[in-house]
């Protein structure tokens, strides 16, 4: 339990009261006193706790959707423009004329930001809950050589990256929640430092984090995002019929409908699939080092390469996992600080019915803290991988900064 001036105060979870199942169970006897309603943030009892092994203090684990990425990102990225206009760094103007011309990699482009108006930066960021999150990380790509390094609020949006790419990683180390705790409570101080009072509850919850992920595990398989992805697809369904009598029922019968025609196709749980058109193509026309990398590898020593021809596609699923051209997979964590190892895809063929994804390293430089991604360098060599030897299969994009390429990770893998 908080107030609103002890959240801008106090930025340990230990400084607080936590909830707990005997301390609830006063609360709600506060219910009935008017007096005391509202004293405990409590209104009402909630009709889960009637059930059996059912705790309402422990069985609702906190969601990252709402809470981070509709929360503390569009906040620090708001508070972060604001300064660096007032600091002179770059003007509105400018930041929404680097956004408008921006080349977005291929995964990004579908979440492409909205341009910042003076009323956001009064208010509140715009746009949905994906396109906030893929304005924040490609924040530095915007502005970072704009600023001065060290500048005090640059470095609170440093701080919130770190801490957000903890969060939303999909596995964890103990020793990650105790640097995770470290980094959430220098935030929180520093952000109250540069920017004043303007901690909402929503930065708070930060604070449990830590003990939160000990007892739900990665919160990012609990978020609200794919509940909303779903809610989508009736939010357009219910605005095309343009039909406002029995909407429910209108609803569920086209989703049954889309059901059944999807459950009725081969395709469905199909392993591997394409959805791009594939186009037949002499192996004597690809590239002569990819010639001689394919004939090299064990898998193909077999196969008789004089004349032959291969199918060639721009994207490939499989196992549902999307591999397309230009994108950037980690392959592999080197040396003991688990440095990630980048490949781009170039080219996806199938070579006597075997899939193989052809690409070449992307080999990290450094880590540039101040733009806050992997600078990297395309190394010449070709290297093959089978779809499912990536170590994430979330794709990456690239991007040029300076005459510079650089990898932003989404999360910590």
């Amino acid at each position: 339990m908080a107030s609103y001036s002890d959240v801008n105060k106090h930025f340990c979870e230990e400084d607080f009261v936590l909830r707990t199942t005997e301390g609830h169970a006063y609360h709600l006897e506060s219910v009935t006193d008017h007096e005391r309603a509202t004293l405990y943030g409590v209104q009402a009892r909630c009709p889960l706790n009637e059930l059996d092994y059912f705790d309402v203090t422990q069985g609702f684990p906190p969601d990252v959707m709402h809470d981070i990425l509709e929360g503390v990102m569009p906040l620090v990225v708001k508070l972060v423009l604001r300064e660096a206009r007032e600091e002179k760094h770059i003007t509105l103007h400018e930041f929404n004329d680097k956004l408008k011309h921006m080349c977005f990699g291929k995964n990004d482009t579908q979440n492409r930001p909205v341009p910042i108006t003076e009323n956001h930066l009064r208010k509140s960021i715009v746009g949905s809950a994906s396109q906030k999150w893929c304005l924040f990380r490609v924040l530095p790509m915007l502005m970072a050589h704009q600023i001065p390094p060290g500048s005090a609020y640059w470095n609170v949006y440093l701080l919130s990256r770190e801490i957000v790419e903890i969060i939303l990683a999909s596995q964890f180390r103990r020793n990650d929640l105790v640097n995770l705790k470290m980094l959430i409570e220098e935030f929180l101080t520093e952000m109250s430092n540069v920017f004043g009072n303007v901690l909402t509850p929503k930065c708070h919850y930060l604070l449990h984090y830590p003990r939160l992920i000990l007892m739900y595990g990665p919160l990012r398989y609990l978020w609200c995002m794919r509940y909303e992805s779903k809610h989508q697809y009736f939010k357009e369904l219910a605005k095309a019929s343009k039909n406002l009598l029995n909407v429910t029922h209108s609803l569920c019968t086209r989703h049954q409908f889309k059901q059944c025609w999807e459950f009725s196709s081969s395709l469905m749980c199909a392993f591997e699939r394409s959805n791009s058109k594939s186009v037949s193509t002499p192996f004597s026309t690809l590239p002569v080092d990819l010639q001689n990398t394919l004939k090299g590898h064990c898998a193909f020593k077999d196969v008789q390469f004089e004349g032959k021809r291969l199918q060639r596609v721009s994207e490939l699923f499989v196992n549902n996992v999307k591999y397309a051209l230009e994108d950037v997979f980690v392959i592999a964590q080197v040396h003991a600080e688990e440095i990630p190892l980048f490949w781009k895809v170039k080219y996806i063929i199938n070579l006597d019915t075997c899939w193989v994804l052809c690409g070449k390293i992307l080999i990290p430089l450094c880590f540039d803290s101040h733009v806050h991604a992997y600078k990297a360098k395309l190394d010449p060599h070709w290297t093959l991988i089978n779809p499912g030897d990536e170590v994430d299969f979330h794709a990456l994009d690239m991007y040029s900064v300076d005459g510079s390429m650089y990898v932003p990770m989404k999360y910590f893998v």
